[in-house]
């Protein structure tokens, strides 16, 4: 049986995300080699990303991903193609969460819009909100707080896994969204742009 398309396919607009998704699951940084021989990465590719980029493996994983999100095919870059290549190297906690958070086709829906969540400045109320109704913890709370009360990191790849758990978390999600004038006109504004 086929998979289902993506909802979000990666590109290179998506570096820095597919990079904050890799971090907040504790990726480790050193194994990028292997890694980008499992995307599909030609062993020179990877040779002369390494001799470019010695003893920063940071780096190293950052030119591979970025090699990989600008030479693949539309079909292989998804989420469910980076899990295999973690599963392929037997980082299978790590696959397991990116597949049930990242490449479930509710949260793929929600990552269409994280770039524009990302300008939203919420209330505290429905901050409080958030994590009344289980997106967030209480140290995201806290965190969330003292960020100006935006949806940025860690936290939103947080409300993307309580979506992903609960399907109806997205519609409690965009409840609390509403309350905000700022979030209204922007998800409005993206309505009418996709």
């Amino acid at each position: 049986m086929a998979s289902k398309p993506s909802h979000f396919p990666l590109d290179i607009s998506k570096l820095n995300f597919v990079l904050q998704v890799l971090k907040h699951y504790k990726f480790p940084e050193a194994r990028w080699f292997k890694f980008g021989l499992n995307l599909g990465l030609l062993h020179p590719t990877l040779k002369a990303i390494e001799s470019a980029n010695k003893e920063d493996p940071a780096n190293c994983l950052m030119e591979c991903l970025a090699k990989w999100l600008t030479e693949g095919s539309d079909h292989t870059l998804v989420w469910q193609t980076l899990a295999n290549a973690l599963r392929g190297m037997n980082l299978i906690s790590i696959s397991t969460d990116i597949r049930k958070t990242m490449a479930d086709p509710v949260s793929e829906i929600l990552q269409c819009y994280i770039s524009r969540l990302a300008q939203v400045v919420l209330t505290e109320e429905s901050v409080d909100l958030l994590h009344t109704e289980g997106l967030i913890s209480k140290d995201t709370l806290t965190e969330v707080k003292s960020c100006g009360c935006s949806l940025l990191g860690d936290p939103m790849l947080l409300i993307l896994s309580g979506v992903a758990e609960d399907h109806s978390k997205l519609c409690t999600l965009t409840s609390i969204l509403m309350k905000s004038k700022e979030a209204v006109s922007l998800l409005v504004l993206s309505l009418f742009l996709n």
